[in-house]
């Protein structure tokens, strides 16, 4: 289960938090564990920044946080809760168009709502929120290059609200041209952080 109503105290003291550490909240989860309930507060960096969040930060706002919850039981009420931060991690699905922002630069597998199936680099995201992608053809198991099928257009235009799935595909070697294809799309590579 996943919401943000149940703990409005604990948003509000989170999102205060994170914001003096340059963070975001992307979601609260609440999950029944026998005993007492975990909730796992997902953090991620902002839309306009690249990289991850470092391990450290995530340790200091998790002690911050433990420390708020243990001084206030008006944040998750008397009863013993476990608190978990972390973050969102490469499989999280991309459904927002802050989610694109983040990726961008990166390949996704993306379905659309009329079954069409991509595997493209995210180059930017438009005001109207729409995504535009590059398609790549990718390597076969072999590792050698495999071919876009004829007809395939040089970049695509998707938005936001009609992509059923998307993920992040792992990638050890993204293209010499990612700079210029960012800049491209209007936008500089982000900066790693």
């Amino acid at each position: 289960m996943s919401t943000l109503d149940p703990y409005p105290a604990l948003r509000e003291a989170a999102e205060r938090l994170l914001a003096d550490h340059d963070l975001v909240l992307e979601d609260i989860e609440v999950r029944p564990r026998s005993g007492m309930p975990e909730i796992r507060i997902v953090v991620d960096l902002p839309e306009d920044r690249s990289g991850s969040v470092d391990l450290d930060t995530v340790a200091l706002v998790s002690r911050a946080l433990n420390d708020m919850v243990d001084e206030d039981d008006a944040l998750l009420g008397p009863d013993p809760a476990l608190l978990e931060v972390t973050t969102p991690g490469v499989d999280r699905p991309l459904t927002a168009a802050r989610h694109f922002r983040r990726a961008r630069g990166r390949l996704v597998e993306l379905r659309t709502a009329q079954g069409e199936e991509h595997r493209a680099r995210i180059l930017a995201v438009t005001e109207a929120e729409a995504v535009l992608l590059r398609p790549e053809a990718g390597r076969d198991d072999r590792g050698r290059p495999r071919r876009l099928p004829a007809g395939t257009p040089d970049r695509l235009e998707i938005p936001v609200a009609e992509v059923e799935s998307a993920r992040v595909q792992i990638e050890f070697d993204p293209p010499a041209d990612l700079e210029q294809l960012l800049a491209e799309a209007g936008h500089t590579a982000p900066k790693e952080s």
